[in-house]
C-alpha cells in the first residue's frame, strides 16, 4: 500500500514540461491584452502535472499574473474558462483576464488569470502545522458543496459549451466506466488478473446500491491538496483558490470527496475528519458508508490514469496500490 507518511502525488511528474518562454515571446502573444504594457519576465511555475504554466510580469508594475497554455487537451481552455466564469460566484477560482482558445502558431490554446497568492494545501502539510492544515482542509471541505448548485440531468463529459457530451461516458454506471476502462490493453498489462476480477466484481455488487441516487453536478475533477490554494487570513487559514478545472464532469460529488480522501487511512489522518466536517457544515449530510462511497467513486479516475501510455512505472505502482487498498476498504 502507499506510505503513510508520503506527501500525495510527491512521486507524481509533469508530463511535457514547460519549454522556455522569453519575455520576447509572452509579449508577442500577450499584444491584444498588454496595450501599452510590455512583458518583462517570464517564468515557468513549478507542481502542475498537465499543461504548461508561466508566471509573468508587465512593465511599469510588480503585479504578476499566470499565462497557462493547455498543451495535452487543447479544447479544455475554452471549457475551464466556462467553468471558472460559472462557480466564480460559488467558490475561490482565479479570474480570467484573457483568453485565446485556438492554437496562436506554435502555441496550444492559453489564457492569462490572476495570479494567487498562498500556498498549495500540499504544501502546507509538508510543513507540519497540524491546526493550519486542520482549518484549510474544513475550509475546502465547506466549500465543495458549492458546486452542488450546477446540476445535470445526466453523468459524462462536459463540452466546450458545458454540455453533457453523448458517448461511453455518457449517464453510465460507475462498473461500466471502470470495465470500459479495463478493456484496455495497457490497463491489462498493468494490473494482473486476479487484481482485475476483485476489481470488476467490488464494481458491479456495488454499483446499484452507492450512487444511483446521487445528485448530477459540477465535479471538478481533481479535487485534491495540490490544487487547493490557502492562505493565512485574520490569523486563519483558509482556502485562497481551487485551481485547474480542466478535469471538469458531470458526476457525482463523492467524486471530488473521493479523490481528496484518497490517500487517507486509519488511525493516520491528513485532512480528515477535517474535511469531512466541512462538508457537513458546508451543507453536505454525509451519509454512514460515506468513505466507502467516496472512494468507490474515485475507482474510475485510478483506472483512468493506468491506461495512458505516458504514466511511469513509479506512478502505475502507487495507482496499483491505491486500487487495491481501495477493495481493501469494502473489507474493514
Amino acid at each position: 500500500m502507499p506510505n503513510p507518511n508520503s506527501i500525495e502525488k510527491a512521486t507524481w511528474r509533469v508530463v511535457s514540461p514547460p519549454p522556455p518562454l522569453t519575455p520576447g515571446e509572452a509579449d508577442a502573444l500577450l499584444v491584444d491584452w498588454r496595450g501599452a504594457r510590455s512583458v518583462v519576465d517570464a517564468e515557468p511555475l513549478a507542481g502542475g502535472i498537465m499543461n504548461w504554466n508561466y508566471r509573468i510580469r508587465l512593465s511599469g508594475s510588480a503585479e504578476r499574473f499566470v499565462l497557462r497554455f493547455y498543451d495535452r487537451a487543447p479544447a479544455a481552455c475554452a471549457r475551464e474558462m466556462r467553468v471558472l466564469d460559472l462557480v466564480r460566484g460559488d467558490v475561490p477560482v482565479p479570474a480570467v483576464l484573457h483568453a485565446r482558445p485556438t492554437a496562436a502558431g506554435a502555441y496550444p490554446p492559453f489564457c492569462v488569470l490572476e495570479f494567487i497568492d498562498g500556498i498549495s494545501l500540499r504544501e502546507l502539510r509538508r510543513r507540519g502545522d497540524v491546526n493550519a492544515v486542520a482549518e484549510a482542509a474544513y475550509d475546502a471541505g465547506r466549500l465543495l458543496p458549492r458546486l452542488l448548485r450546477h446540476r445535470f440531468d445526466r453523468s459524462g463529459l462536459l463540452s466546450t459549451e458545458l454540455t453533457v457530451e453523448d458517448g461511453p461516458f455518457a449517464g453510465a454506471s460507475l462498473a461500466t466506466v471502470v470495465e470500459h476502462f479495463a478493456a484496455s490493453p495497457l490497463f491489462r498489462e498493468r494490473l494482473d488478473a486476479r487484481l482485475r476480477t476483485r476489481l470488476i466484481a467490488f464494481v458491479e455488487s456495488s454499483a446499484p446500491g452507492s450512487a444511483g441516487d446521487d445528485v448530477i453536478s459540477l465535479v471538478h475533477g481533481d479535487f485534491n491538496s495540490p490544487n487547493i490554494f490557502v492562505r493565512k487570513d485574520r490569523g486563519k487559514w483558509i482556502v485562497a483558490a481551487i485551481l485547474d478545472w480542466e478535469f471538469a464532469f458531470a458526476g457525482s460529488i463523492f467524486n471530488d470527496v473521493g479523490n481528496m480522501v484518497r490517500y487517507e487511512r486509519p488511525g493516520q489522518p491528513r485532512y480528515d475528519p477535517y474535511f469531512s466536517r466541512g462538508l457537513v457544515d458546508g451543507g453536505f449530510p454525509l451519509p454512514d458508508d460515506w468513505f466507502l462511497r467516496a472512494r468507490l467513486a474515485d475507482l474510475p479516475a485510478l483506472c483512468e490514469l493506468l491506461t495512458r501510455d505516458d504514466v511511469p512505472d513509479s506512478i502505475v505502482a502507487e495507482l496499483r496500490d491505491l486500487v487495491s487498498e481501495t477493495l481493501g476498504v469494502a473489507d474493514r
